[in-house]
């Protein structure tokens, strides 16, 4: 009912350590601004695991009825991540009566996942560095899978995701006399068809890049004026963090050539930029594992989903995986302004977790 944007979840944080205080934690740590890192030691040595639950909500305004919807107007958890929160404090309210038999347990309520910024704040904080962690594992609630069952894949689950601005610069001149300045509208809409060229799907592969326009901006209001400057924003994205590098060179290469035909000055931003969530055998298997034991129907997903995850910086630097979890074939979509999430999934989330942590020992 609170929901609070990527990097703004003071709020949340606050509220989320209130209730933490109420468990019997081994150490509490704030990172990343506005996450809170929980740490459970095992009773004897282990495999260390580390749990992310994401906290941040959408800027979108939710257009459900019932009692509990957001009360903040244009924000709302269309998403999920209100659910996958509660899953994370489900465990650690497990882990607080009941320390793992064997590893340390850490369970990251992780901010800013849907700009990408999240992952990555913890990782500059340092504070992993020193907790010689062995595998992270997420979840993700799954719309258009039956409740409770658990989606996963090895390899690629979710792609590589950038935002590509490219900025090209000339000069303005008066509109009656537009060969007196160097106008960008020839070379960003050669940019832009361009651009769609290098969409790809080699789906027997399962290998892909999907190139999607974002925005466009071109001089300003003044009708007297022909335009001197202009940016195009492409979402670009694709199977592995190396394809997309090759496709974000060919682009990069294709508006300079196309700046230079025109006389123009290009330069090139990055936003919002996720690594592809590569998924590990070893941790794949613990997954089909646990949900083989906790009697859950278990899907073995033919490619990645395409959207971004920001989880994808843990496991390219540690073992790992993410997998999904069925919210129901009825289900609105992520992101949809009538997306709700599905309580009735929490007790099953908890419990893959804690088998996971159980089954990783063996």
């Amino acid at each position: 009912m609170h929901p609070e944007v990527s990097g703004n979840e003071h709020a949340t944080q606050q509220y989320l350590l209130d209730l933490l205080s109420k468990l019997d934690t081994d150490k509490t740590e704030q990172v990343a601004g506005t996450g809170i890192l929980i740490h459970f030691n095992g009773k004897a040595s282990g495999k260390n695991i580390m749990f992310r639950g994401d906290i941040d909500a959408l800027p979108i305004e939710e257009t459900n009825e019932f009692d509990y919807r957001s009360k903040t107007k244009g924000v709302s958890h269309k998403c999920g991540h209100d659910g996958h929160t509660a899953i994370a404090y489900g465990l650690c309210r497990h882990f607080s009566a009941n320390r793992p038999e064997q590893g340390n347990v850490y369970v990251l309520f992780q901010p800013a996942e849907e700009n990408g910024r999240g992952a990555a704040g913890v990782e500059m904080s340092g504070v992993l560095d020193e907790l010689q962690i062995d595998l992270v594992f997420a979840l993700h609630n799954v719309p258009a899978y039956p409740l409770h069952t658990i989606v996963c894949r090895e390899g690629s689950f979710t792609p590589s995701v950038t935002t590509l601005i490219a900025y090209f610069k000339g000069y303005t001149s008066h509109a009656a006399e537009p060969w007196h300045g160097r106008n960008p509208a020839k070379a960003m809409s050669k940019y832009l068809v361009e651009s769609l060229t290098y969409n790809m799907e080699q789906k027997e592969r399962h290998e892909f890049v999907t190139v999607t326009p974002a925005h466009m901006e071109l001089g300003e209001l003044s009708y007297g004026v022909s335009a001197g400057e202009g940016s195009v924003h492409l979402t670009i994205r694709a199977d592995s963090n190396d394809r997309l590098r090759e496709v974000l060179e060919d682009v990069r290469k294709a508006g300079t050539r196309l700046a230079d035909e025109e006389e123009l000055a290009v330069s090139y931003e990055e936003q919002e930029t996720f690594e592809s969530n590569q998924n590990a055998a070893e941790a794949v298997s613990i997954i089909q594992s646990a949900a083989k034991q906790l009697g859950l129907a278990y899907h073995d997903k033919d490619e990645p989903f395409r959207w971004g995850e920001d989880f994808g910086l843990f496991t390219n630097r540690i073992k790992g995986a993410m997998f999904g979890i069925g919210s129901g074939e009825d289900c609105k979509p992520l992101h949809h302004p009538a997306y709700d999430f599905p309580d009735e999934i929490l007790g099953n989330a908890i419990n893959m977790f804690i088998t996971i942590q159980q089954k990783a020992q063996l």
